[in-house]
């Protein structure tokens, strides 16, 4: 908290203070259309109903009352409030989706009596500031009047572009270098972090990464598909129980919620992750209940096959110490497990230079 901030009142007195110039009766419908008491703002037509007036009086109310408030020397009363507001937009390039902005400024501001309604309220009173309402695309936002609406658009729809090309999710700093070569040379991390939180097309996975929210790397259908992520981000092969306590300690982590899909805060059982993987031809079962990604070179099978393979692909005979190298790579499996599984002479024959190779092939991998 700042030094200015000390001193000030919180919002909610601010903003009793501000309307304490109006008639009481007006003072009570603002009141209860801001949600300054309780935070919990009313509907034109809630309001209308308690004082028995039509929901367009009340807005004629409110806009009157407005323009009267407005004429007061407002700066005398709200300046550091207001001050303290515009800093903390402009760390975040002059836009800030609005739950995330109203949390930072009653962080700043907060005394114990927590009022997002009430800076809301406040908000509004200064010409500096810009409200947009939510839509189909956006989340509601806050704006530097100066800084356009269709500004904001055009970058945000940008990022959707460029992400949408990429078709895989990005770490944050990939998409700032981006940014700052196409958007802006200005663009920083808040502000970047910003546009993120207003699209309603881009979301955060729990590995910091971002996406298009109808990407499965961001928005995961089902217990599979989020084993997969973890696995994806683990250097090494994982029991189920371990996929399973990974899941569920993601489940516990706080990730802003307009960017964060439900699908993560799902918690799973032992049990249903196990089957899911055995189901999926994605997770290859390399050990007693270890699985390993298909993708990175694991296959399915017994030992005595995994060997075969590694034969075949090689195209010539290799050393013993190479073949359970290589086996290793694909396989959770001991040294002597592979060795004993080698000599068998039925699939494979060892050479003469201490090599070993297919029994059907042998003849021809010597040549």
């Amino acid at each position: 908290m700042n030094k200015e901030s000390l001193n000030q009142k919180n919002p909610q007195q601010l903003s009793l203070q501000i309307i304490d110039i109006l008639p009481s009766r007006t003072q009570s419908i603002l009141r209860k259309r801001f949600g300054i008491d309780d935070d919990k703002p009313k509907t034109l037509e809630a309001v209308g109903q308690d004082y028995k007036i039509t929901r367009e009086r009340v807005r004629q109310i409110i806009e009157t009352s407005l323009k009267t408030i407005k004429k007061q020397p407002l700066s005398e009363i709200i300046g550091g409030f207001i001050n303290t507001s515009k800093s903390l937009l402009k760390k975040s390039g002059g836009l800030e989706e609005e739950e995330e902005l109203l949390k930072k400024i009653d962080k700043d501001f907060n005394k114990g009596e927590k009022n997002l309604s009430a800076i809301k309220f406040l908000l509004t009173l200064d010409s500096s500031f810009k409200r947009e309402e939510e839509d189909g695309l956006n989340y509601s936002f806050w704006h530097f009047t100066e800084i356009s609406k269709d500004k904001i658009n055009k970058n945000i729809k940008a990022l959707e572009k460029y992400l949408k090309e990429k078709k895989k999710a990005c770490l944050l700093n990939e998409v700032l270098s981006w940014a700052k070569k196409n958007i802006s040379s200005s663009m920083n991390q808040e502000e970047l972090e910003a546009y993120f939180r207003v699209s309603k097309k881009i979301g955060m996975n729990p590995f910091g990464e971002y996406g298009l929210f109808n990407w499965a790397e961001i928005d995961p259908s089902g217990a599979r598909d989020r084993a997969y992520l973890v696995m994806k981000h683990s250097e090494e092969p994982l029991h189920f129980s371990k996929i399973t306590k990974l899941l569920n300690e993601i489940n516990k982590s706080p990730v802003y919620p307009h960017l964060s899909s439900h699908s993560w805060q799902k918690k799973v059982c032992v049990q249903t992750v196990h089957n899911e993987l055995i189901r999926d031809s994605r997770f290859v079962l390399i050990g007693r209940g270890i699985y390993a990604l298909k993708e990175r070179g694991y296959k399915p099978g017994k030992i005595i096959d995994v060997i075969q393979d590694v034969l075949k692909e090689a195209g010539k005979p290799l050393k013993q110490e190479d073949i359970i190298k290589e086996v290793k790579k694909r396989r959770m499996a001991k040294d002597n497990t592979i060795v004993l599984n080698l000599h068998n002479k039925e699939y494979f024959k060892k050479l003469p230079n201490k090599c070993y190779t297919l029994v059907k092939s042998y003849k021809i991998l010597e040549v």
